[in-house]
């Protein structure tokens, strides 16, 4: 057996759930119990773990991440899809069994609504409502009909992977059969139906459009010629037409709603047929193959006849009670998904992994298969069909109308995976890999047309007669943005639209990929000029987006789009930005102010400090201060730490210009005259302000041993420098080359004998940059962080008290009476400088603690809202954010806490006469935004202005310092998030940006 026994391999992988989960069984009570009710028989210890996993969702894994054991995020999803596929293949096998003779189209009809009509069922089960485990955020008595039913398909999954099918289809059998009923008593095209039985000239339809432009109404009316009307409404006409002409059928014409509209059973069962010997015994050895009964010969027959055999035969179809294979192909593509989709579940379950990708197998594996298994020969075809031979399409369609032929013989009882025949064992890893594959070319184009805002739509053409059809797709993609479209044209293939679609989506993206490389100007020598034409489209569109609208940095850099995957080397995007240049020419309008340099730096910057050693300095320098009780015990370290501390800020608060190694060693010459031996010729190496900060603090800190201090240069790329003295005394170099690193990524600083090692890693810059290299070399200059700089004017201040304190205790006294008085002027400067260390400590603490690097939004903003309740004064209300869905976002609940206090103290502060406080928060599939917002007096123009143009905030609060709002967008900003100030009539609003989790996964519809 190919697969393995279901149960077994899943018994072997569930050990994974079971850990810490014991307390959890108890909530899993009411679905144990109603399982039991259903047939599950005394389940082992390790199921009822399983399933009290299997009604965890997600929204509460994201709020206990590290306490499940090894439940994640992918085995959720994964227990979600098998769960829904079986869903799908019992629904498919209950419609063919009640109505063995109805086409493809209605079967996937009936399929899809019983899969559309399933959230509100599960929404209806007490016993699962009751069960549910779910994050603080979500309201029991008020569940969205998704998460329910969400929890209903990871129960079905664990169960079909402990070999309990029986169970899940008593489970899922009410709404099957309900749906059932529902579909044999209803039109599904009411308005086809309408003109079938009156004719299109006996009705007229008038439309009539109501609500705003982005969320259009249509109103439909149809009247027949005796003024008979039916009315409906819909989001668009073709919605609005069909509800009014259901509504028509029911008041004039309820006879058409009695009569059965999916057809019952033919009592007349189909037989073999026997054209051929080839045919015959393709059918004898499928038979043997998979040990069925001869009753089954008929369905195997079926499976090898295409739509142009039965055509020409279709006397001997009738008098056989036969049809083509069509009917049976989809009940494959049902069968073969969900195998697929087990297959992935249990190897997710015993390996867990935060993503579970999965795509449905394309036909090229099921043709694949089906030519492996050599039954060619069995297949009939038209004369005119037969003349061409098989396409992939129908090798695919006979195979999986095998699949189907041999599931419904066995009555879909079990699964296909236990009934495999060891000859065919080759061709299993084929249609149910395990591992997850590449997305087809179509799909990818349309996620990398989401991304660069390009609406995508195809046009077909066909040439040549129906059973020798050829087809071309054209891509056509639209930009607002550039008022302008691209029409990319295919190949002429055979096959149907899908791989013509997929032909003309590959040249866009090796077009793409071709944009992608280092040189993207040299990838396209020689290509069409079409091609040429199109790259110049994509890449401006791109360069538009950037300026223009926020992106998903981390997105644009997995899809390979701008460059923005080359920036972990500023060489080589500098060198993309070169080629790039050359293929646009310098006609690209790129404004000063372009948004494209911030997301640009935003895709370079790579934290210098991320462990936050700046931090951790900072906090036990103050801690150490706050322990000196009295004034004589100061000392020139204490004054010593905060100097240094407030130097390394203030550079990186600083936008400092660029200066050139010679003029820097001719600035040092100057400054350390008579001390310092400098090189005769130094490199023209160009230094940032920053690059320049790390060089003075390492030459500074060597001369501070008052000896001879030499200066070497030992190579020029990279920049190394060799600081050295001959009479080094106890001054500490560890801090130095600790800390000064950590303002620049492009510098190191290593600490030797007699000395310091400088090592600064230049880039080279082009001499005649154009736009796209010019944004660049912007965004290679690091920005100025106020945060830094305003507590840089802290340290300071604080540094000032703490030399006022020593000068006025070491300062010898004329009398007692001035000593005393000396005495208390120290102690208030000491106070003083206490009193700034607590103000600093508090506004840049950092969070403490480890917390988890994901939250789910809507549990953690209810539970925020919750303890704010406890402290918000009686004259100001708040308004809760509803949880309606689960979101994750990339940040971990401490900073969050700390940005939101900031943001909500303020407006409580603000609102000293009572008002009101709103959260709230959107999300799409790359960003979360939440909204904190007041209907204060607003916020003062002055500091909205300091904020938008990033400069010291001068606080209007009594004993203010102005760092809450820079401290705030500082830890969302390292946490890889924005903090935006809304414009707003009354009040002030705050935004709060927040990227995706990239573990997470879309759930299932």
């Amino acid at each position: 057996m190919a697969g393995g026994e279901t149960s077994e391999g899943a018994r072997a992988g569930m050990g994974v759930l079971e850990a810490d989960r014991s307390l959890l069984i108890g909530e899993a009570a009411p679905t144990l119990k109603h399982l039991r009710d259903l047939g599950l028989t005394d389940p082992r210890p390790g199921l009822r773990y399983a399933m009290a996993a299997s009604l965890i969702h997600s929204s509460y894994l994201h709020e206990n991440l590290g306490e499940l054991g090894g439940l994640t995020a992918g085995v959720l999803d994964a227990l979600n899809r098998a769960g829904d596929g079986f869903l799908r293949r019992t629904a498919a096998a209950a419609v063919y069994h009640e109505a063995a003779a109805t086409t493809s189209g209605e079967l996937s009809k009936a399929v899809a609504k019983i899969a559309a009509t399933f959230p509100a069922w599960a929404a209806r089960q007490g016993w699962l409502r009751e069960s549910a485990i779910l994050s603080v955020g979500l309201n029991r008595s008020q569940l969205p009909p998704k998460v329910l039913a969400a929890l209903m398909r990871q129960i079905t999954g664990v169960l079909c992977l402990e070999g309990e099918q029986s169970v899940v289809k008593s489970l899922l059998s009410p709404h099957i059969d309900e749906q059932l009923r529902a579909m044999a008593s209803d039109i599904s095209d009411p308005k086809t139906h309408l003109y079938d039985l009156m004719g299109r000239d006996a009705l007229t339809f008038v439309y009539e459009r109501l609500g705003p432009e982005h969320a259009p109404v249509f109103d439909a009316v149809v009247t027949d010629a005796r003024g008979r009307t039916g009315k409906g409404s819909g989001p668009g006409k073709k919605a609005a037409s069909q509800r009014a002409a259901h509504d028509f059928l029911r008041r004039h014409m309820p006879q058409e709603f009695t009569s059965t509209r999916i057809t019952t059973a033919s009592p007349e069962q189909p037989r073999e047929l026997h054209p051929s010997f080839a045919h015959s015994r393709a059918v004898r050895q499928l038979q043997d193959l998979f040990s069925l009964r001869d009753a089954a010969r008929a369905l195997l027959s079926q499976a090898f006849v295409h739509p142009s055999w039965a055509y020409e035969n279709r006397g001997e179809i009738k008098r056989r009670n036969q049809q083509d294979y069509q009917v049976l192909a989809h009940m494959g593509s049902h069968v073969l998904p969900y195998e697929h989709q087990l297959a992935l579940a249990r190897h997710a379950v015993m390996g867990p992994s935060d993503t579970v990708d999965f795509q449905s197998l394309p036909n090229s594996a099921y043709d694949a298969a089906f030519q492996l298994v050599g039954l060619a020969d069995g297949v009939l075809l038209g004369a005119g069909q037969a003349s061409l031979g098989t396409t992939p399409e129908i090798r695919a369609d006979v195979f999986q109308a095998v699949i189907g032929a041999v599931a419904a013989a066995d009555h879909f009882e079990a699964p296909l995976a236990r009934r495999w025949p060891a000859a065919w064992s080759s061709v299993w890893g084929k249609i149910v890999p395990t591992r997850g594959l590449r997305k087809d070319p179509t799909t990818r184009l349309q996620q990398a047309s989401s991304a660069m805002k390009l609406e995508l739509d195809f046009e077909f053409g066909s040439i040549g007669p129906r059973h020798d059809e050829e087809f071309q797709a054209t891509a056509c993609l639209h930009s607002t943005m550039l008022g302008g479209h691209f029409r990319v044209p295919g190949p002429w293939i055979k096959g149907g639209k899908t791989p013509a679609r997929h032909e003309a989506s590959t040249i866009v993206l090796e077009i793409l990929d071709r944009l992608s490389t280092t040189a993207p100007a040299r990838s396209l020598d020689g290509a069409h000029a079409l091609h040429q034409e199109l790259a110049a489209f994509l890449l401006t569109q791109q360069a538009h987006v950037l300026q223009t609208a926020p992106i998903s940095t981390q997105r644009w850099s997995d899809l390979r789009l701008f460059g923005l995957h080359l920036a972990a080397d500023p060489n080589d995007l500098l060198t993309w930005a070169h080629g790039a240049d050359e293929l646009l020419g310098p006609d690209l309008d790129l404004p000063a102010d372009s948004s494209l340099r911030t997301v640009l730096r935003k895709s370079l910057e790579e934290p210098a400090d991320p462990d936050r050693l700046l931090d951790t300095h900072l906090a036990d320098t103050l801690r150490i201060l706050e322990q000196v009780e009295a004034p004589d015990k100061l000392t020139q370290e204490h004054i010593s730490r905060l100097i240094h501390l407030c130097d390394i800020f203030r550079c990186l608060g600083a936008d400092d210009s660029d200066i050139s190694l010679p003029d820097l060693v001719s600035d040092w010459s100057i400054l350390h005259r008579r001390h310092l031996t400098t090189p005769a010729a130094p490199p023209p190496v160009q230094l940032s302000g920053r690059e320049r900060a790390i060089l003075d603090a390492a030459v500074t800190a060597v001369a501070a041993g008052r000896g001879n201090v030499g200066i070497d240069i030992l190579n020029d790329r990279p920049l190394h420098l060799r600081i050295h003295s001959d009479s080094i005394t106890p001054v500490n170099l560890t801090d130095i080359s600790t800390l000064w690193p950590k303002v620049s990524r492009t510098a190191t600083m290593k600490p030797h004998e007699h000395g310091l090692d400088v090592i600064v890693t230049t880039t080279p810059l082009p001499s005649n940059p154009g736009p796209i290299s010019q944004a660049v070399i912007g965004a290679l200059r690091p920005s100025p962080e106020p945060y830094r700089a305003a507590m840089a004017d802290l340290l300071h201040d604080l540094k000032n008290q703490l030399v006022a304190a020593r000068l006025a205790e070491s300062q010898p006294a004329e009398s007692r009476t001035a000593r005393l008085q000396q005495q208390l002027t120290a102690s208030r400067h000491l106070d003083e400088a206490h009193a700034l260390a607590m103000r600093l400590r508090a506004a840049t603490a950092p969070p403490a603690g480890n917390s988890a690097r994901a939250l789910e939004l809507g549990s953690f903003l209810r539970h925020y809202a919750g303890t704010v309740l406890t402290r918000l004064p009686p004259f100001i209300s708040l308004a809760t954010p509803k949880a309606s869905r689960a979101v994750q976002v990339a940040i971990d609940p401490r900073t969050l806490t700390a940005a939101l206090d900031n943001l909500v103290g303020n407006a409580i502060e603000a609102l000293h006469q009572g008002g009101h406080i709103s959260l709230a928060w959107v999300a799409d599939a790359h960003e979360a935004v939440i909204e904190i917002s007041d209907d204060g007096p607003g916020l003062p123009s002055d500091i909205a202005a300091a904020l938008a143009a990033g400069q010291r905030i001068r606080s209007t609060k009594p004993g203010g310092n102005g760092l809450g709002l820079l401290s705030a967008r500082s830890l969302l900003t390292r946490a890889g998030g924005q903090l935006a100030h809304g414009r707003t009539s009354t009040g002030t609003a705050w935004f709060i940006t927040l990227p995706r989790d990239p573990a997470t996964f879309p759930e299932p519809a």
